[in-house]
């Protein structure tokens, strides 16, 4: 169902037109299929079941209207309108060259190879100029077989099959980058917390690539070798450093004679992770602003810039702007393609706006019922990943329910959950990329050991509070996205959430 949905998507916002492209003037089953998928009617295939085939238990019929549809939309991705606006030089090269080339391999398979040629011809120079090296090695073998065995041309074998070793080079660098940097990133997809471990690995692969890098400009090569480097600094939460590695990037791409989107925006983004850490908010937003001109609405990307532009307004006390944000990307049509991961963050920093909400930090619009009452259970089965993330996310998962219980002043639920907390702190969480993790959930337990009133709270808490101001944010060694308010912060909407009175609790 999710990748049916995300060809719908596509074919939906390009306005894409072919022979065979969905008629939905045409009132079918397939049409309506298409129109449900693209207004996020069916969550799971069962649901697209019953409703299309609610009489029978044979799931052969819906197969075959999912398979025709899957087809058609598939079919109609060739005739993607490149010239429209949205689409940078290098763009409109990839798409034009693919189906350029897809055409090119069908011809050689029905033999046609004068027409094929042709079309090889025509579009290597693109491939080279772009840097689609997959695409050049493998119209360079095309063109270096038919010079050589149909045409006995001899300059032109010499010409193509220079190129192609060339090439070969290139490609064995690019994959090679590619491939570590691979290993070093697949750590994070699920699990957040810093992992100064792989700095070491980080390092020898970068100096692996070393060589390549002085020897080849390729944009694949330099694009994962450059997020090699990047990663040997974040992954210890050395923002300066990483910041100007950034701009090495930057640098280096906007020299290509192409615009280099995808790592322009990359470096962007990475520069401004590291000025939100830094409290640098000026130099941030100027990233933003940079950011935001190189993404296309709705991809992968747009939601991760919008993600940390979130971060940086409730870093900065903007937590109006940050609700605005919030509101922007989970409302969005294409927000219900994201992978489950990334959708489960927005479901914690919603829980976090609720509780802005309710100590009257966020005002949300009049139409929007999402803020009306926190319901913990909700809360806990719609971030099943990130729970089990002990010394990442989950302690944003931990601290916000803490804090709603006490705004709320259901103690005897929070003095439950404080007790299952405490264990969890002393376990995971005494270790030096977690300290800050640490002494707010201590502070969060001295609440319940000083029976809930605010001065002995402040008194009983004072200990651990000096300790979380000698770790300042942007020196410490953990995750950016844990904080998502800094605890300073939410300590002190946590005591403002407190009264001058004893709570007694006979347990």
């Amino acid at each position: 169902m999710e990748a049916l949905k995300e060809l719908a998507y596509i074919v939906n916002k390009n306005k894409l037109k072919s022979i065979e492209v969905l008629d939905t003037s045409k009132n079918n089953r397939i049409t309506a299929f298409y129109e449900a998928i693209l207004n996020n009617h069916f969550e799971t295939e069962e649901e697209a079941i019953a409703h299309f085939f609610p009489d029978t238990q044979n799931k052969a019929p819906y197969r075959k209207l999912k398979s025709t549809l899957k087809k058609r939309l598939v079919n109609s991705l060739f005739f993607i309108d490149v010239k429209k606006p949205g689409y940078n030089d290098r763009q409109q090269a990839y798409f034009q060259c693919h189906k350029d080339w897809a055409a090119a391999r069908m011809l050689l398979g029905k033999n046609a190879w004068k027409s094929s040629v042709e079309i090889c011809e025509r579009i290597l120079k693109y491939a080279l100029k772009y840097e689609f090296t997959e695409m050049a090695l493998d119209l360079l073998r095309i063109l270096r077989l038919n010079y050589s065995t149909r045409l006995g041309d001899i300059t032109k074998f010499e010409e193509y099959k220079r190129l192609f070793q060339e090439y070969e080079q290139i490609m064995l660098a690019d994959n090679k980058a590619e491939l570590l940097y691979s290993e070093l990133v697949m750590h994070y997809v699920r699990n957040i917390s810093t992992k100064e471990n792989l700095q070491q690995q980080a390092i020898e692969y970068y100096e692996a690539l070393r060589p390549n890098l002085s020897q080849f400009d390729s944009y694949k090569l330099h694009l994962y070798g450059s997020m090699i480097k990047l990663m040997i600094y974040t992954i210890v939460n050395d923002y300066t450093t990483a910041a100007e590695v950034c701009d090495e990037i930057i640098e280096f791409f906007e020299k290509k004679p192409y615009d280099a989107n995808t790592p322009l925006q990359i470096a962007y983004y990475q520069k401004l992770v590291c000025y939100s850490q830094l409290r640098q908010f000026e130099k941030g937003k100027d990233a933003a602003q940079r950011c935001i001109s190189l993404i296309e609405e709705g991809n992968v990307n747009w939601f991760k810039y919008y993600e940390l532009y979130f971060l940086l307004a409730m870093h900065t006390s903007n937590y109006q702007e940050a609700y605005e944000v919030l509101n922007g990307v989970t409302n969005h049509a294409r927000y219900a393609f994201l992978p489950s991961h990334m959708q489960e963050i927005w479901t914690i920093y919603e829980a976090y706006i609720h509780y802005l909400v309710n100590i009257g930090k966020v005002k949300p619009s009049a139409n929007d019922g999402r803020f009306t009452k926190f319901r913990l259970g909700r809360f806990l089965n719609d971030t099943p990943i990130f729970s089990k993330d002990k010394r990442g996310m989950n302690v944003a998962i931990l601290s916000i329910q803490i804090l709603f219980l006490i705004q709320e002043k259901k103690y005897y639920q929070a003095i439950d959950r404080l007790e299952a907390i405490e264990k969890y702190c002393n376990r995971y969480l005494r270790r030096g990329d977690t300290m800050r993790s640490y002494y707010f959930i201590k502070m969060l337990l001295s609440i319940a050991e000083a029976s809930f009133h605010r001065q002995a709270v402040i008194r009983k808490s004072g200990k651990h509070a000096e300790k979380l101001e000698s770790i300042p944010l942007e020196t410490a060694h953990q995750p950016y996205k844990v904080e998502i308010i800094p605890y300073e912060q939410l300590w002190m909407f946590a005591l403002n959430s407190l009264e001058e009175k004893i709570y007694k609790y006979s347990g």
